[in-house]
């Protein structure tokens, strides 16, 4: 199972982190000596959709990324490759509904498809947040996208619908939650604690 690092950024410096305007160009430095990729949650672009892409692209330029800068409509994928992530990441809780998950693919196949949740599926589109996951991963492999990422809450439900799909799943944990990934296979886990694991485990 691959580490994927987690930083999050907001009113340009990273959380938890020196608040300069180059700490998360510098985080991203370090980490690409032990890591091939992180994840980068905007929450400019996920609360106020100004997502930061100057930063974004620095931090791109320096290793390969997931950028979830709050997706709303399909266009937007656009704005998150155009800095040089590997991969713009569609949330629920940002995109207006599912048919610009069509949209966004017909666009570029650089999606990661990522499902929110506090106590349920977090959407503004009732079709989403009122469905079973199976359902949902059934819709979003009709559309073509072939890498998920869920929170640990549903971690168990995804890789059963894996199984039926077959899509590359990822999971938003801790480092005490590892041993439970690794037994459902789960081929990523992106997570904060990327400083107490090795790259890659």
């Amino acid at each position: 199972m691959k580490i994927v690092p987690y930083i999050a950024i907001e009113a340009r410096s990273p959380f938890q982190r020196t608040p300069s305007k180059s700490s998360a160009f510098e985080i991203a430095s370090g980490l690409s000596e032990r890591f091939e990729k992180l994840y980068l949650a905007d929450f400019d672009g996920l609360s106020k959709n100004k997502p930061q892409l100057d930063i974004a692209q620095k931090i791109s330029d320096e290793l390969p990324t997931m950028y979830e800068g709050g997706v709303r409509y399909s266009n937007n994928v656009i704005d998150m490759l155009i800095t040089g992530a590997e991969r713009a990441v569609v949330g629920t809780s940002t995109l207006v509904d599912l048919s610009e998950l069509r949209g966004a693919f017909k666009l570029s196949e650089n999606i990661t498809f990522k499902v929110d949740f506090r106590d349920g599926i977090v959407s503004f589109d009732p079709e989403v947040s009122g469905r079973a996951i199976s359902d949902l991963f059934r819709e979003v492999a009709e559309v073509g996208v072939a890498d998920v990422v869920v929170p640990m809450a549903l971690v168990e439900e995804a890789a059963k619908a894996r199984k039926e799909h077959g899509f590359t799943l990822g999971a938003i944990a801790s480092a005490p939650d590892m041993p439970r990934l690794e037994e459902l296979d789960v081929d990523y886990m992106v997570t904060e604690d990327h400083g107490s694991l090795m790259p890659d485990e």
